[in-house]
């Protein structure tokens, strides 16, 4: 159609230059509608229109495959604290740790119970003897100690005074031997001599003088003496 118009455009032009000697006439009547011109070349794109309306919601359609798992998302806000759970079974005693450092030392605790005395302790060594001190004061005279064993026989004393005779004992018949007794020193008399002397009585110390008597000192005992006739 463009052509055709381009056609008539052309004819009306050289139609005006030959008349352009005389008076300009009357405007024909449009021609009758011309053939439709040659399709022409596509034209560049338009924009992009409006956005239509939304179409009306469509069937749920099937349900499609599991898809993978999708990276971890970020960390949720904190949880409220659960519940105290039971207590847990006592668990293996751990190694033993390093020895502490030494604490500062405590106060004097209370004096404890007296302990049970313990056995006697090995002689120490002797020590160096000390000074001779002053003379201490004289002791009270302790008591007599035990009679000790008869000591050898010494020498002869010096005859004593003859003490008064004691009583006669009773003869026996047919015995020549005569007991002297309760004197603290009992001698024979002449013609008889000492075959037999001791002390009766306590803490004493027989004295044998000769063969003709004997004598006990210290305690309350007193000597008997057996004399036989010569």
């Amino acid at each position: 159609m463009r052509i055709i118009v381009a056609c008539v455009a052309i004819m009306a032009v050289i139609a005006v230059a030959g008349c352009s000697k005389g008076d300009k006439g009357d405007q024909g009547l449009p021609g009758p509608k011309g053939d439709p011109g040659a399709v022409g070349a596509v034209g560049p794109q338009g924009p992009k229109g409006d956005a239509g309306p939304a179409g009306a919601v469509g069937d749920v359609g099937a349900k499609g495959d599991t898809g993978a798992i999708g990276p971890a998302g970020p960390a949720g806000p904190p949880g409220l604290p659960g519940p105290k759970g039971d207590t847990g079974a006592v668990g293996r005693a751990g190694p033993a740790g390093p020895p502490g450092l030494l604490g500062p030392r405590g106060d004097p605790g209370a004096m404890g119970l007296a302990g049970l005395q313990g056995p006697r302790g090995d002689a120490g060594p002797a020590g160096a003897t000390g000074d001779v001190g002053p003379k201490g004061d004289t002791g009270a005279i302790g008591p007599a100690g035990p009679a000790g064993a008869s000591g050898d026989v010494g020498p002869k004393g010096d005859t004593g005074a003859i003490g008064p005779a004691g009583p006669a004992g009773p003869p026996a018949a047919g015995s020549a031997l005569r007991i002297i007794s309760d004197q603290a020193k009992a001698t024979c008399d002449a013609g008889e001599v000492m075959i037999s002397a001791y002390c009766e009585g306590e803490n004493g110390t027989l004295h044998i003088n000769g063969r003709t008597g004997a004598s006990c000192e210290g305690g309350s005992s007193t000597a008997v003496v057996v004399c036989a006739k010569q």
